[in-house]
């Protein structure tokens, strides 16, 4: 670093003292070199705009000087032709007027040069003065900026009409870098957009207290979050080294990123819903490892399944389906220990089901705890329960689904033990799969707690979450808290949502996921419930605003030229309805601790790496996973027997007493007729 820092001085130096000589020998010339070096320089800053002052300086210098010129010949020629005598009949020979550039450039105000390069002179410092005023007029008309709200300028020491306005660089810079990401330190980030011209990286880390990378991104149809936000935060993830976990609707993030990652030396997990010919298997059964994560699981698969998720039938369903868990755990074979058997084992006689449930618990295969849900699913309401149960399950009954849960082949812990990508290929309408995704999400962020803690409480890896279609992944069991101390153990979490109303229904009020969301980006979408949080939450500034008043009591008075006053007002930064028609290629961020900013989108094809992603993509997820055998799912046969009631027997010595068991109180108190039909009386 030090022997480029030398370099690059000693360059300027000697640029330096080479634009001295110059301007000793032509002070005008030297403004075209002083206009071109500075658009150079702000170029990396500004982008394309760095160079509107000089297009403008020069562009208009040098018309000026064909202006000159042009006049110059125009008079020469007329002087000649009011010059003939009447009937005169010589030609008149002349030429064009000859300009001496070098001594147009050359020379100095104080020196007497020809006319012709005088009026060259002056057309040269004429169009630069005009080329200056107007790119300095081009920076001020700007619609959003620092100065500028809606085109008003913003208004300071008038904090009591609002202390908002747009960011600025130097707002941004103290949580974010500039430019496209690179490898080390402070490279990656979470990439927004453009700020005028300039690639914005957030990495509020930077801050003091240090604050999370966790995002919310809200994007409607057509607003580019993969084009945008996924595909460059994929990037910047790698050029960081972080392991990377990001849900691919159709597959096309897999196609397109999986082979770059790889030349990267990433390991690429492919855990793909809709085609599992192309994919690896996991199996949720035999990922449970204590009562905690059945339980876990077991509610995520039921009140994803319905739009009900509470109440006594759901709570019943939950203790039928933990009950099969256990059982399948501890009592079957490795290869029916699976989902789908759990469906199987809801066809089978209760009698027979109730027996292998005895039989395992007495030669201490199956826990205590298992025996004893299956004793308090069946007590009661055992056919609504099933009934229930097996309609939730129905997701399961899918071939390529029951394929994908049959065995165990993915090790979730490995993403944080080492620089590894999976993506996790969702189908097109994938919202009945919400059961399966909740549940591959909670044991993912369970392993990577698990591995943090034995690693001092850190993962060995950091890991990036990026979960496009957030809203079909159902409900995380523990999100929330997930959310809220993913930091400390080097995990960020960014979810895209079409809309926050989104967030609401899924899990019940935003409030508290948003909270733990320092970054919210905006990419354009016309939900009322998201413009108007983030109309909200950008706030008012103080702006200068003219308004015209004219007296047209008489008709004489309409003639008149109205009298304009300035004002100080309070504007918002962005309405509601500003926010749903707002430019398709804008975008709006907060950043906790930050003023907002008003963003140019990024496309990923503007990365430096988006040209070797394009070399290496492929057209077909069979050219990045391989076909693999068919897997066969193994389900336990059905034995035979009728469903009718298991045998009256006393189990109070095996789970206590129980008010609504046979022969309780309970069972006394209940009408001989029908089953009560409000749940709340049990």
């Amino acid at each position: 670093m030090q022997r480029a820092a030398l370099v690059k001085w000693l360059a300027i130096g000697i640029l330096a003292i080479t634009m001295l000589m110059v301007a000793t020998m032509y002070p005008y010339g030297v403004l075209f070199v002083l206009v071109l070096a500075g658009g150079a320089a702000l170029q990396p800053r500004y982008g394309t705009r760095a160079w509107m002052p000089a297009v403008l300086s020069v562009g208009l210098a040098v018309i000026f000087v064909f202006m000159t010129w042009s006049a110059l010949n125009f008079r020469q020629e007329m002087k000649q032709v009011l010059s003939i005598k009447p009937g005169q009949s010589v030609p008149v020979e002349s030429g064009p007027v000859r300009v001496n550039i070098g001594l147009m450039l050359s020379s100095t105000p104080f020196d007497k040069i020809p006319l012709p390069e005088k009026a060259g002179r002056a057309g040269l410092l004429g169009g630069v003065i005009l080329g200056a005023i107007l790119a300095v007029g081009y920076r001020q008309g700007t619609e959003h900026g620092p100065d500028r709200v809606h085109g008003l300028k913003v208004a300071s020491g008038a904090a009591q009409k609002g202390t908002s306005r747009w960011a600025g660089d130097a707002d941004v810079a103290k949580v974010a870098e500039f430019g496209p990401p690179k490898e080390g330190k402070y490279g990656g980030g979470t990439i927004v957009g453009k700020l005028r011209g300039r690639i914005v990286r957030l990495q509020p880390e930077k801050s003091k207290p240090p604050l999370p990378q966790h995002a919310c991104v809200v994007a409607g149809t057509g607003a580019g979050k993969s084009f945008s936000f996924v595909i460059p935060n994929v990037v910047s993830a790698a050029m960081e080294g972080e392991s990377v976990v990001v849900t691919d609707p159709k597959g096309e993030l897999a196609c397109t990123l999986g082979p770059w990652l790889k030349s990267k030396g990433y390991k690429v997990y492919l855990f793909n819903l809709g085609n599992p010919e192309w994919s690896m298997c996991w199996n949720p059964v035999m990922e449970c490892q204590d009562d905690e994560e059945i339980t876990a699981f077991a509610t995520a698969i039921v009140q994803n399944a319905a739009r009900d998720n509470s109440g006594y039938f759901v709570m019943k369903e939950i203790q039928l389906l933990k009950a099969l868990i256990y059982l399948l755990r501890a009592d079957f074979p490795v290869e029916q220990a699976h989902l789908r058997s759990a469906l199987s084992l809801l066809s089978w006689p209760k009698e027979a089901l109730d027996r292998r449930f005895s039989e395992a618990y007495r030669v201490g295969r199956l826990p205590q705890v298992g025996y004893e849900e299956w004793c308090g699913s069946v007590s009661s309401n055992y056919d609504n329960a099933v009934s229930g149960l097996t309609a939730k399950l129905g997701v399961v009954r899918a071939e390529s689904v029951a394929k994908l849960l049959s065995r165990h082949e993915i090790d979730l812990s490995a993403i944080g033990r080492e620089k590894a990508v999976l993506f996790c290929v969702l189908p097109i309408g994938a919202g009945h799969l919400k059961p399966v995704l909740a549940s591959f999400y909670y044991f993912f962020f369970r392993r990577l707690y698990g591995l943090a803690a034995e690693n001092g409480g850190r993962l060995p890896n950091p890991t990036r979450f990026i979960l496009d279609e957030f809203a079909n992944v159902g409900q995380i069991p523990g999100f929330v808290e997930v959310i809220s101390t993913a930091r400390s153990l080097g995990i960020k979490i960014q979810f895209v949502l079409q809309g926050l109303k989104q967030l609401q229904d899924v899990y019940g009020g935003p409030e508290a996921i948003m909270a733990n969301c320092p970054i919210q980006l905006f990419l354009g979408g016309d939900d009322a419930t998201t413009t108007r949080y983030f109309s909200s939450r950008l706030g008012e500034a103080a702006v200068y605003a003219e308004s015209e008043r004219k007296d047209v009591t008489m008709p004489w008075n309409r003639i008149e030229i109205p009298k304009r006053t300035e004002t100080i007002v309070r504007r918002a930064l962005m309405e509601p309805e500003e926010l749903s028609r707002m430019d398709p290629m804008a975008a709006v961020c907060l950043v906790r601790w930050c003023l907002p900013m008003y963003l140019q989108k990024l496309g990923w094809t503007e990365l430096p790496q988006s040209k070797d992603i394009l070399s290496l993509a492929v057209a077909k997820l069979s050219e990045l996973q391989p076909a693999r055998p068919d897997v066969v799912v193994d389900l336990p046969e059905i034995p035979e027997g009728r469903n009718d009631e298991a045998p009256d027997r006393d189990r109070s010595f095996e789970r206590g007493s129980d008010l609504n068991a046979d022969g309780g109180i309970g069972d006394f108190l209940k009408s001989p007729k029908d089953e009560p039909e409000n749940p709340d009386y049990l």
